[in-house]
């Protein structure tokens, strides 16, 4: 036997309808509003990252016109320890170009491995800076103080412009 729905029937499978595309629509909404919420807010902190990195660039070179900055230009290791010198460079050119530097001792030459840095180019955009370390190991060095130079070449430039070479001292101390 088939039962006939009357009216109260069809009112109550109206009623939940009703109420499952609300509470459907709801939940659609809060949800888009948390993706929006997530990745709305990325494009605003990309912008404040990246004014974040300038302000540190123009605070680690100051007002200069420095191609190379180095926070300290005396290193000092115990023997048979490594440690990192940090070297800031930058392209105060106006236009993108690419740069390379060279640690050269001033005299005598320095055991394979003893200093090592990156030694590929870096394509900087005009005001661009780029943080790299060098790095020293004393392992194979004997106790005395070391004269080093960084020497920063353009090397897409026409011709390629040398900046004036930057000291740097390392002193191999006793444990």
């Amino acid at each position: 036997m088939r039962k006939e729905l009357g009216k109260k029937g069809a009112i109550e499978l109206s009623m939940n309808t009703i109420i499952i595309v609300v509470i459907g629509i709801t939940i659609l909404t809060l949800g888009l509003r948390w993706i929006y919420g997530i990745f709305g807010g990325l494009t605003e902190q990309s912008t404040q990252i990246e004014q974040i990195s300038q302000d540190q660039i123009n605070e680690l070179f100051g007002k200069t016109g420095d191609v190379v900055r180095l926070p300290s230009n005396i290193v000092t290791v115990q023997k048979g320890k490594t440690k990192n010198a940090q070297v800031f460079i930058r392209n105060k050119l106006p236009e993108t170009h690419k740069y390379k530097y060279i640690v050269t001792p001033d005299e005598g030459t320095v055991p394979a491995g003893s200093v090592t840095w990156y030694k590929q180019e870096v394509e900087l955009k005009s005001s661009d800076g780029f943080k790299d370390f060098v790095r020293f190991d004393t392992t194979n060095l004997v106790l005395k103080t070391y004269s080093f130079r960084i020497n920063v070449v353009c090397t897409d430039c026409n011709p390629p412009q040398n900046e004036p070479p930057v000291p740097l001292i390392l002193e191999v101390v006793a444990k």
